[in-house]
């Protein structure tokens, strides 16, 4: 942030703007906090003034969002999901993609930009700024722009309008058009680290803060929703899964399955990487610096994990669980494979 604000200082400020990092990490607050410098009456983000009361509150009626969202709104564009969008960042500012989808929906619904949002944004852009001063678009997600969409982007990228400036916040940097990327001043944001969950859970038990820390660090967001709604995690249905897969009863693989494949596929796609994620963290490297209190989760203990696997299986759990998220970016049948997976580990837990 010392960065954008030293350029915006310096009048260096380009009109385009790519801030990318991790999902639910610091991309989208520092665009946020651009936006309140931009839009601020001293241009400072006093905090104080009108302006950044209004921006505060994602009101400010020359601040606009761009954002993915799910078919079926009236309009067709983002402004039907304007109100949830902004009472979701006012409680989460550092919302994760996964997060909002459950937001919005509950089915396997794909986020999307469309044609017609651009169109939409090129409209709101041509109008005059209300207060006659700065105009902040920000783009939430860029990489979910639909292909034909993003050249429109591009275009208005290109084409700069008088006091306008676009700042696109990505997760997926390597997703976005090349020709998009080369016209935008990049913005790198470093990953959070375990301080940052520690001060921001500051008020709940020092447990707590680890056990979020331990399961979805770097994401933040992610563990914000997940504090606030603690079956988001999803670890009962990890742990189900794992003890399942231990004992290998064809059965049991069948029920655990078919109970699975009932979510919607992003949702599957979200287990598997959470469950990577946990192994990862909590046994693989961090459960032997971890205090024991820290290592219950109520439906699985990581002591009692990390006991039950043979270190020659470590290798083909994780190789097993990276497989089958590739299956499922690939459209490979939800039920065809998370069986192979489920029998894999099964070997996996064994050494075999």
């Amino acid at each position: 942030m010392d960065q954008l604000i030293a350029a915006h200082n310096s009048k260096k400020l380009h009109h385009a703007n790519l801030i990318y990092g991790g999902a639910g990490e610091d991309p989208l607050p520092v665009a946020l906090s651009l936006a309140a410098m931009l839009l601020c009456e001293t241009e400072t983000a006093c905090g104080t003034c009108r302006n950044c009361k209004r921006v505060e509150k994602l009101e400010h009626p020359d601040l606009n969002f761009t954002f993915p969202f799910v078919s079926g709104g009236n309009s067709g564009t983002s402004d039907d999901f304007l109100q949830d969008f902004r009472r979701a960042v006012l409680k989460n500012p550092f919302l994760d993609p996964d997060s909002w989808q459950r937001q919005i929906t509950s089915k396997n619904q794909q986020l999307q930009i469309p044609v017609k949002e651009i169109q939409n944004l090129q409209q709101k852009l041509s109008l005059t700024a209300a207060e006659g001063g700065n105009r902040v678009l920000i783009i939430w997600m860029p990489e979910q722009i639909k292909t034909t969409a993003s050249n429109k982007l591009l275009k208005l990228i290109e084409e700069p309008l008088p006091n306008t400036f676009i700042v696109l916040v990505s997760h997926g940097k390597n997703k976005l058009l090349p020709t998009i990327v080369s016209r935008c001043a990049p913005w790198s944001c470093r990953p959070l680290d375990n301080n940052s969950f520690t001060e921001h859970f500051q008020s709940s038990p020092e447990q707590t803060s680890k056990l979020l820390s331990m399961v979805f660090a770097p994401n933040l967001g992610a563990a914000i929703t997940a504090y606030d709604d603690p079956e988001s995690t999803q670890i009962d249905r990890f742990a189900e899964w794992m003890r399942t897969c231990y004992k290998g009863i064809p059965t049991e693989i069948t029920a655990a399955v078919n109970d699975l494949s009932t979510l919607p596929k992003e949702s599957v796609k979200t287990l598997i990487l959470r469950s990577l994620h946990f192994l990862e963290r909590g046994f693989y490297h961090n459960v032997q610096d971890t205090p024991n209190s820290a290592t219950d989760l109520g439906a699985i203990n990581v002591q009692k994990l990390s006991g039950a696997v043979v270190p020659k299986g470590t290798f083909g759990i994780t190789s097993s669980l990276g497989a089958c998220l590739n299956d499922l970016e690939r459209n490979v049948h939800v039920k065809t494979t998370l069986t192979h997976t489920s029998y894999a580990l099964h070997r996996a837990f064994r050494g075999n």
